[in-house]
């Protein structure tokens, strides 16, 4: 397929855009974060447009496919899809919530579920016409298993530590020395006084995942109760599907390698045992936000 698309993926830690020429992927830029729930849709709607320009670097788009977070929302759907229009006003259009595309990266087609965990944290499945999805509420009311979580998890645990003055275990010190503070005051301070807490918190969950490789007890407790919280998304997604062996797509940050929280939700899902089954591709959900660009100049 001939035409110049470009693919965006608006997460809560960054915003990338890919600019393919039919098939081939040239280049991508990546820039802030475009959440709209987090920064306002005007800030996201800024953000994209720009990205977008980046990315183009003067070329001329046939077809634009946007994954964003709250675009389930249509007046955030309809803000976003009108400033794109009125930057790139002969460009095709597809504007999805970002799990949409972080399915399609994976499987171009077909019934699936895709799992994101990054800053935060959601279940969606597309089963024959039907939709599916758990969790998703944001940092206030859930995203269990999010980065946000296990990042907010731990800095309860450093600001225990500070309160009694006891002795901190290798992650707490790390983390403290991660926020460049020595005091319970300062570390509030640090968050609460950040321009982006939510990115800053979410930002701890690396850490927290490299101590619980390493076998440090509190890093794992965080992190195995991280990996239940996901798991129950995946759960309440399939119990309301009939759907067999039901493929499931990891996504997100925290989920796109290999590691504690990913080692120990596999655990959980065998010994449940739900009827899914784990793809191990992981595929940038750049990708699908691509394929949706060219879904909209194929020939009808």
């Amino acid at each position: 397929m001939h035409g110049v698309f470009v693919g965006v993926d608006a997460g809560g830690s960054r915003t990338i855009a890919a600019l393919a020429r039919g098939k081939e992927l040239v280049r991508t830029v990546t820039a802030r974060a475009a959440n709209p729930n987090l920064i306002g849709v005007d800030a996201a709607a800024r953000t994209i447009d720009r990205c977008v320009t980046l990315v183009l670097d003067g070329e001329n788009p046939s077809a634009i496919g946007v994954g964003v977070a709250g675009a389930g929302d249509e007046r955030v759907a309809t803000e976003l899809r009108a400033s794109l229009s009125r930057c790139f006003p002969t460009a095709r259009i597809a504007l999805c919530h970002d799990a949409r595309i972080a399915l399609r990266a994976v499987l171009p087609e077909g019934d699936g579920l895709v799992l994101i965990a990054g800053t935060g944290s959601i279940a969606y499945a597309e089963i024959g016409a039907q939709t599916f999805r758990a969790g998703g509420y944001g940092y206030l009311l859930g995203d269990k298993g999010s980065g946000y979580a296990i990042g907010a998890a731990a800095l309860r645990h450093l600001f225990a530590a500070m309160e009694i003055g006891s002795a901190q275990n290798a992650m707490l010190a790390e983390l403290a020395a991660h926020l460049d503070v020595n005091d319970r005051s300062g570390a509030l301070a640090r968050i609460y006084q950040s321009p982006t807490p939510v990115a800053d918190i979410a930002a701890c969950a690396p850490l927290v995942l490299r101590h619980a490789e390493g076998g440090e007890e509190l890093a794992a407790g965080i992190v195995q109760r991280a990996a239940q919280g996901l798991f129950e998304l995946i759960a309440r997604v399939t119990i309301r599907s009939p759907k067999c062996a039901l493929p499931v797509v990891f996504s997100g940050g925290l989920l796109r390698q290999r590691n504690a929280l990913t080692q120990r939700l596999e655990q959980c899902i065998v010994d449940a045992p739900l009827d899914v089954r784990v793809l191990a591709a992981r595929v940038e959900p750049y990708i699908g936000a691509l394929s949706e660009a060219r879904r909209l100049m194929a020939p009808s």
